[in-house]
């Protein structure tokens, strides 16, 4: 496989070079830590309901964190590759926005092998049907919901926004991969088990609509050429259709810290994103 050509002339030694975000942050243990930590103080602090069923996967659960009555709602999507993590290190995010008026639902999803990548979309698409069907519950406005995810969960808030662009007030994928052709030379496909033809359908960048919300897609500077890449690429296509776009690049971060700075008060993603959902 190592000599066998794949997206862009890549071999799948240099996808693994541009793509395997752990071996490129070798103190990416650290973070996951950290972030388990900070989610269980912030579940013991601001209380919520947790674990609530979107679908009969066991994974299918959600994270809701109230914040008042008629709130925008802010929903984030777990990454991983698709096939690791869960939502429950993840609540960390949420103590920065509900504390500026913002309801935040963090949504979980069966990982690969588990599940196909077919199965996981509908999953994420189950938890979004949740939160329309359920955010008068919380407080929360169905008509003000923002999507958000990072890595995986950029993918998957990318195709979710297309999909349902008629009922979501914006979307802000972070680190996301918008073609999924590379992972057909990538070690992960052992568990994704796409082929040209799924990796092609379930990429979002053969399938933006118009019109279609404000889409704010991020990343870190210090990510790969290939994820810079593939954020411009991105973008290029949502405004070639005459959509709204802004891209953010957050100074400084690599593919795990940026998720640091969308729950970070004063960071250039966390301000873009909280006026997006005030706007909303």
């Amino acid at each position: 496989m190592a000599s066998e050509v794949f997206f862009g002339g890549m071999t799948a030694a240099e996808i693994d070079r541009q793509y395997n975000f752990r071996k490129l942050v070798p103190e990416h243990p650290a973070y996951f830590a950290r972030w388990q930590a900070e989610s269980e103080a912030v579940r013991a602090r601001l209380g919520g309901r947790y674990d609530v069923p979107t679908g009969p996967h066991p994974r299918q659960r959600a994270d809701v964190f109230p914040a008042g009555t008629n709130a925008p709602v802010l929903v984030f999507i777990h990454g991983g590759y698709w096939r690791a993590l869960s939502k429950d290190q993840h609540s960390f995010i949420a103590a920065p926005y509900v504390e500026r008026g913002v309801a935040v639902v963090l949504l979980g999803y069966g990982l690969c092998p588990d599940v196909t990548m077919d199965e996981l979309c509908g999953h994420a698409q189950a938890g979004l049907d949740w939160v329309f069907a359920n955010a008068a519950s919380f407080g929360g406005d169905p008509r003000r919901v923002v999507l958000s995810g990072h890595s995986a969960g950029g993918h998957l808030t990318a195709k979710l926004v297309s999909e349902n662009r008629d009922r979501v007030a914006g979307g802000i994928p972070i680190s996301g991969i918008y073609d999924l052709e590379p992972m057909l030379g990538f070690e992960v496909n052992e568990q994704l088990r796409l082929d040209p033809d799924s990796a092609r359908r379930l990429s979002p960048i053969h399938a933006v609509p118009a019109p279609a919300p404000l889409l704010m897609p991020a990343l870190g500077g210090l990510e790969t050429d290939a994820m810079h890449r593939q954020q411009a690429d991105y973008a290029l296509a949502w405004a070639a259709q005459g959509n709204a776009v802004r891209e953010i690049v957050e100074p400084g971060a690599d593919h795990f810290s940026v998720v640091d700075r969308f729950a970070e008060p004063g960071s250039l993603l966390f301000e873009a994103a909280l006026a997006m959902l005030k706007d909303a």
